[in-house]
């Protein structure tokens, strides 16, 4: 009986899935995992980087509109392309933890049925 109770609300999870919403925002796969405490710290810094990231977007793209990308400044050419690691390291760690917590939860499931 406390196999039961212990397992309540917790079901199997799909990996591909919690990928997928990863991929889409990175955050999302946390949140299909149940794991608010992991969701929302994601969600804060993929919003605050690209926040961060729209002025220096913003001057690239004059620049790109004016066909004088030799033009640009190598500052914002440095903060665009930190943005933009930042955003894929973000992505790359939000993917990965949201397919491993789904197999271990799937795992945790499997152990604990009779």
């Amino acid at each position: 009986m406390e196999c039961l109770w212990t397992m309540r609300g917790k079901r199997r999870k799909k990996p591909w899935l919690a990928v997928l919403l990863s991929l889409v925002f990175p955050g999302l796969g946390q949140l299909y995992n149940r794991q608010l405490k992991k969701a929302v710290p994601i969600f804060a810094l993929i919003i605050i980087v690209n926040i961060l990231s729209s002025e220096p977007l913003e001057v690239f793209f004059q620049f790109a509109d004016a066909s004088a990308l030799e033009n640009i400044p190598l500052s914002t050419l440095t903060l665009v392309a930190g943005y933009s690691l930042a955003t894929l390291l973000i992505m790359v760690i939000s993917i990965y933890d949201a397919n491993a917590t789904a197999r271990k939860i799937n795992l945790d499931i499997e152990e604990k049925q009779p």
